[in-house]
């Protein structure tokens, strides 16, 4: 939350999953009596803010959707807006699916001189399950208007097909380092504007996000948005883009925020798979 203006082995997956869940919640827990030591007499406390947050959300567009969730806590700071050392966990289940080719049942075997032609292929369409979960460090900053959060840490990633694709070698789960930084500027009472980079190295996986807000009312903000991903599946000069717009209403504790827009693969001449995406992203302070 931003301050105001002014594969192979799918149940060690699951188990991986479990396990940051219950650090979490042991930080969570053990933090309560900790949070009041470090309280000091004649310091005014902040009751509304609390030092956890929590986040859940679902994101769909053409032949895909993910369900995700996650949590920060801040281990050492008097809430969630005073700058500190933060502790964040996630993870996600989804799926996504294309158009490929499959060989016919009369053909395929090249070591008995019978390779498939074009005209022997069949179209087949294959569906990839994905799960993913990471535990990031990082630290919280503000300085004046700007915030500017940087997180780093492992990830995991896992996909498995549905229907084994012979053309893809993909399958399983992959280890690896996580780096974000988020930024959120107020550029004016009622204006703002944040930018999400990210980068793991399992399955090369880069994402970015720019939003502009505008606060037509105290707790509403409308505005457009871009993003733009590519992981180890995206072809050479190819990437995958979104271009929409978002409605974000905020209170003292959480927010609701709700984008669409377009999204399609994109590569160095033009456009295709165009298709329309939509998000919807709850969050609880505390």
């Amino acid at each position: 939350m931003w301050p105001r203006a002014g594969g192979k082995q799918p149940r060690r997956s699951v188990a991986f999953v479990s396990e940051i869940i219950a650090t979490t919640l042991l930080l969570v827990f053990s933090h309560q009596a900790y949070g009041q030591s470090i309280s000091q007499p004649g310091v005014e406390s902040q009751p509304n803010f609390g030092w956890r947050e929590v986040w859940t959300g679902v994101d769909a567009a053409h032949d895909q959707w993910l369900f995700y969730s996650g949590m920060t806590v801040a281990p050492v700071s008097r809430d969630i807006y005073s700058d500190g050392w933060r502790v964040r966990v996630g993870g996600g289940y989804g799926q996504y699916s294309y158009d490929g080719f499959a060989p016919r049942p009369a053909c395929g075997d090249a070591t008995k001189n019978d390779a498939c032609t074009e005209d022997d292929r069949k179209a087949q369409r294959y569906k990839v399950n994905r799960t993913y979960a990471e535990v990031l460090v990082g630290y919280y900053l503000r300085l004046g208007a700007l915030t500017a959060k940087a997180f780093a840490g492992a990830s995991m990633s896992n996909e498995r097909h549905m229907v084994s694709d012979p053309g893809d070698h993909d399958d399983g789960t992959d280890y690896g380092v996580k780096g974000a930084l988020e930024f959120w500027l107020n550029l004016s009472d009622d204006t703002w504007t944040s930018l999400d980079l990210s980068y793991a190295t399992a399955r090369n996986e880069s994402s970015s996000r720019w939003r502009a807000g505008w606060r037509i009312k105290p707790q509403i903000s409308i505005g457009p948005e871009l993003r733009y991903d590519k992981n180890v599946e995206t072809g050479e000069g190819e990437w995958n883009g979104r271009a929409g717009a978002f409605v974000r209403y905020e209170w003292t504790g959480g927010e609701v925020s709700l984008a669409g827009g377009l999204s399609g693969r994109v590569d160095r001449w033009d456009a295709v798979d165009v298709s329309p995406y939509g998000t919807l992203n709850v969050l609880f302070q505390f």
